[in-house]
């Protein structure tokens, strides 16, 4: 037998329901009648489908974000982070308790760095009414203990299908971030979630969500206690609701396509409206608001609409614009997924490479409110600052305690001296701005931006290190006047590195800011300038392509057209490092004749290429010569240990090549050696190769085959 819980006549009652198979532990038996959530007798040890009287059933549970892995409903979780037992309070290690308060007993959770937080818990109900519910009433109490300095966000939503969930903003709770002494603080919450369509047999779905909210150390111990719920129910009527809550998509998408389902066919019609956002309409999408759409009983039950993504240069972050399901006509209602968050994801990204982008090139936190932050240029170009923002992050905090927009521009090896507005007078002169963003102590983190984009950092955004930051082993972020060493040339998103590349001054040390040294940057990649000196060498058999590339490639295609021109006379012949390919006969062919170009690239991840050189030097490879055509050739030592000695006979003085296979056939070493007229030795160091069988061919020999052992 399963015990249900409801109110009647003002009375808290139990009534012994069957155990009815796919009825969860809480459901919803009438509508017009208060069901109770409580946990009396709860005592910490757990959850499972057949709770004893001191756990929890998870048929009604499920939880995200503990160490020890999700609960879904009718797991059984009855040791570590869900069954942490009975406290009253002060509690360090995370997971789920049964908090004592006042006579009472609490569902109580400890977020920890590595558990609940972020974190969800989720409440299933059925409806067991026999009737359609639209509307609920929802009331719950939430239990804090605000017993520690980092402030935790305890946020509710809803859901009908366990996948999109709607928040109720108006029951957000943010614990308060400074320390409070005393017994558990009661917060009532409650709402009426109106729109529902939830049929007699399905489920309804309360959650709520914390995580970090600002502040630094531990965080405080959040609970649940009398949660009570209300059904109103009604024939079923059509509801509109998005298809999701929210969607994010690329800048550089041509359009968003957003559908608005009805939940039965009805003759009736709904409007969807802008109501905001940070995006602008007009310049970074383009919407009609309101736009109507109309349904008919014989139709299909869902619409759809393009929303046009206007893809701009701006390096601007992330936006976004929220749409909302208006006016519904013919006696269709708005249902509770009714407001749509579309996030606009930017698609340009701030350079972050060597004297690509501005950087921190001065930091002084000084005496009293001696305190200012110094900005270089190190581009050849004025750079207009309004695409930039400073922002500080205060005691650990993950949300700007202060932020600064920029505005103006920035010449090349200019600084932008930003200043605190009770500074020394020293500091003032220079100074091209006043802000609050100064307001920073030794252990609070500063971020430079591009646009959306971190481009430098002082310190670690969401770490308290304490007092302040190490910098090497000379100085601090607190109290020292700190210089970006000239060797720097550009931001630096990892503090770890970032926190060796000042030079220490002491406190109140002014004579640096208004002008910053940097060494020179160094000479930049451009794929604009093509590769030069091209020139073919042959090598018996196999032809040498050589070429002179622009600074500071990564990498070089050549590619080879065949003359005359055959049926395929363009061949990709391969990628090459640099400066350098030696093209085999077997991949071009003996006897053929070839023309060829090159391109460099700056990056090969992605592949970022500058144009072909024209087709110009020529080249043939030669046809394979006889063995006869040489004279005999007798390789010794074989085996050989580290050399190999060969006689050969020349008639004159020349360059001999010579070619080293695997018994593959794949080409292993090339080498020329210079021969004079007449008989003589020619010797071949054979130290790098492994212990094996080889082939020794030269000027195209077919070959003689000897082996190294060691």
């Amino acid at each position: 037998m399963k015990k249900q819980l409801y109110w009647i006549g003002g009375m808290l009652a139990t009534a012994l329901l069957p155990a009815l198979p796919g009825i969860a532990q809480v459901s919803i038996p009438a509508t017009a009648t208060p069901v109770v959530v409580n946990f009396d007798g709860f005592a910490g040890t757990g959850f499972q489908a057949s709770p004893d009287s001191a756990q929890l059933d998870s048929d009604d549970w499920a939880s995200t974000g503990m160490s020890d892995g999700a609960m879904n409903f009718g797991d059984s979780k009855i040791i570590g982070d869900y069954a942490r037992g009975t406290t009253a309070g002060g509690v360090s290690s995370g997971g789920f308790y049964a908090l004592t308060y006042s006579g009472n007993v609490a569902l109580m959770a400890q977020p920890t760095s590595s558990d609940f937080n972020p974190g969800t818990l989720t409440l299933r109900l059925q409806n067991n009414s026999g009737e359609t519910i639209v509307e609920l009433d929802a009331a719950y109490d939430l239990v804090i203990l605000n017993n520690e300095d980092r402030a935790s966000a305890f946020n509710f939503s809803y859901s009908v299908d366990d996948a999109t969930y709607t928040s109720v903003p108006a029951l957000d709770y943010t614990s308060d971030l400074l320390r409070l002494v005393g017994p558990a603080i009661v917060v009532p919450r409650s709402t009426t979630i109106t729109g529902l369509n939830v049929a007699d047999g399905q489920f309804i779905y309360l959650r709520w969500n914390v995580a970090d909210a600002g502040g630094a150390g531990s965080r405080d111990e959040l609970g649940l206690y009398n949660i009570s719920v209300t059904a109103a129910g009604g024939a079923s009527v059509a509801a509109f609701n998005f298809d999701a809550s929210s969607l994010s998509v690329s800048e550089a998408d041509s359009s968003v396509n957003v559908s608005v389902s009805l939940s039965e066919a009805a003759d009736c019609g709904v409007d969807v409206s802008l109501i905001g956002g940070s995006a602008s309409n007009g310049l970074d999408y383009q919407f009609t608001s309101p736009t109507t759409l109309s349904y008919t009983s014989g139709g299909g039950l869902t619409a759809s609409f393009a929303i046009d993504l206007l893809d701009d240069l701006l390096l601007e972050g992330s936006e976004s614009f929220t749409l909302e399901i208006t006016n519904a006509t013919g006696g269709c209602l708005i249902g509770a997924v009714s407001q749509l968050s579309v996030a606009i994801l930017d698609d340009e990204s701030a350079p972050l490479g060597a004297c690509q982008n501005l950087y921190f090139s001065e930091y002084i936190e000084g005496s009293s409110n001696n305190k200012a932050i110094e900005i270089y240029n190190p581009t050849s170009s004025t750079i207009d600052l309004s695409a930039y923002s400073v922002k500080a992050f205060n005691n650990g905090v993950v949300i700007p305690t202060n932020s600064l927009f920029l505005s103006g521009s920035l010449a090349p090896g200019g600084v932008y001296v930003i200043a605190n507005a009770s500074s020394d007078s020293s500091i003032l002169a220079v100074a091209d701005t006043t802000s609050s963003i100064t307001n920073f102590n030794g252990d609070d983190a500063v971020v430079l931006l591009n646009g959306g984009d971190t481009i430098d950092a002082i310190g670690i955004v969401g770490v308290d290190p304490g007092t302040n930051w190490a910098i090497d082993t000379l100085g601090a972020t607190s109290e020292y006047t700190l210089v970006r060493k000239p060797a720097v040339n550009s931001g630096q998103l990892n503090w770890g590195l970032g926190a060796l590349e000042w030079l220490v001054y002491p406190q109140n040390t002014f004579s640096f800011l208004g002008a910053h040294i940097q060494d020179p940057c160094p000479v930049v990649c451009s794929t604009d300038s093509l590769a030069s000196n091209q020139m073919h060498t042959l090598l018996g058999t196999v032809v040498k392509l050589e070429w002179t590339p622009p600074v500071g490639v990564v990498g070089c295609q050549v590619e080879g057209q065949r003359l005359p021109s055959g049926p395929s006379p363009n061949k990709n012949i391969v990628s090459a490092p640099y400066n350098s390919l030696v093209v085999p006969r077997a991949l071009a062919g003996a006897g053929t004749t070839w023309t060829w170009r090159v391109r460099c690239a700056c990056s090969l991840d992605p592949l970022v290429a500058g144009a072909y050189t024209t087709y110009g030097d020529t080249f043939m490879i030669p046809a394979e010569k006889l063995l006869a055509d040489l004279g005999s050739i007798e390789l010794y030592p074989n085996p050989a240990s580290d050399q190999i000695v060969f006689n050969y006979y020349s008639e004159e003085t020349a360059n001999v090549s010579i070619e080293i296979m695997d018994m593959t056939g794949r080409l292993i070493e090339v080498s020329q050696v210079s021969v004079v007229q007449g008989n003589q030795p020619v010797q071949i160091d054979v130290t790098t190769l492994n212990p094996g069988l080889y082939i020794l061919r030269v000027d195209g020999t077919k070959g003689t085959q000897f082996s190294i052992v060691r």
